[in-house]
């Protein structure tokens, strides 16, 4: 089953919007807001039309928001990665955010977002672009709006927590120009409640060594999809390994350009070709008892 839309009362989006009821109701009427009418004639206001109209009008989102949070939402589907690719092609921004935000808050959270939704769809855009499907400009445009989507649900899930968290770092190596699995990396540990330094993508290994050193995190999370340099990668590696092993700072690896013979020659202590894995890993090497509130909000 594909993610289902919300929908709310007029009242509802008055609320959320500081508006009076009427406002939502005139707006509706003109055709300036989206809305569905039920059976008994009652105004039905889209989650999804309402978070547009609130960007494009410079409404606050927050209280609108946290109608997908406490909103169950079904799991995500093929169907699902077909309407983000549909909107991502279109350039429907807007349309696009507020699903990747719904499936976010369905059942799995940043992991199923990762691995069910972001991966499958990035990767058909690749393909298009490929087959010459998509023009290049395409591609582009849908990572911004994918990378621009994950920033808010980052800044969202990095507000204060009680307590101390584990620290991990986050990046992808020279010569690898892909943000978004470093992104989804990010997402998926603050989730868990740990603390996330993102170094962001094209990070030379030397300078993650001297990072490492400075912060010593608990875990270190490496993305790598694409490598110019295998050789040079391999001895950068073992320059950055060593400042990992002296602060104690657990490595996992991803990536597609780490393939099994390139593994062999390395030393790391998980490896995932999932975000599911990076999740499990992070839970078995500091187990939290902070359930966030996206968390609890998908428990029954």
């Amino acid at each position: 089953m594909a993610v289902r839309e919300t929908f709310l009362k007029t009242q509802q989006v008055a609320d959320a919007l500081g508006v009076s009821g009427s406002t939502i109701k005139r707006w509706v009427d003109s055709g300036a807001l989206e809305a569905t009418r039920t059976m008994g004639k009652h105004r039905l206001v889209a989650l999804s039309s309402a978070l547009k109209f609130a960007r494009e009008g410079k409404y606050p989102v927050e209280n609108l928001l946290a109608f997908s949070a406490t909103s169950p939402l079904p799991a995500i589907d093929d169907l699902t990665v077909q309407s983000l690719l549909d909107h991502l092609k279109a350039g429907r921004s807007a349309e696009a955010t507020s699903l990747i935000e719904a499936a976010y808050r369905s059942e799995g959270g940043a992991v199923a977002l990762a691995d069910r939704l972001i991966r499958p769809t990035m990767e058909r855009v690749g393909h298009g672009w490929m087959i010459g499907a998509w023009d290049i400009y395409e591609e582009h445009q849908a990572s911004q709006v994918v990378t621009s989507a994950l920033h808010r649900l980052i800044a969202e899930a990095a507000r204060p927590r009680q307590g101390s968290r584990p620290l991990a770092l986050g990046a992808a190596p020279e010569s690898d120009p892909y943000i978004l699995p470093v992104l989804l990396g990010e997402l998926v540990l603050r989730q868990l409640g740990w603390d996330v330094k993102n170094l962001g993508p094209n990070l030379p290994l030397r300078s993650l060594a001297q990072a490492t050193r400075d912060h010593r995190p608990r875990l270190i999370f490496l993305s790598s999809s694409h490598l110019a340099d295998r050789e040079g990668f391999l001895g950068d590696y073992a320059y950055f390994y060593e400042a990992a092993s002296q602060v104690g700072s657990a490595i996992i690896l991803g990536g597609r350009a780490l393939d099994p013979d390139l593994r062999s020659r390395l030393v790391y202590a998980s490896f995932g070709d999932r975000m599911a894995h990076l999740a499990e890993f992070a839970r078995r090497l500091a187990p939290s008892p902070e359930v966030s509130l996206i968390e609890r909000s998908n428990q029954p």
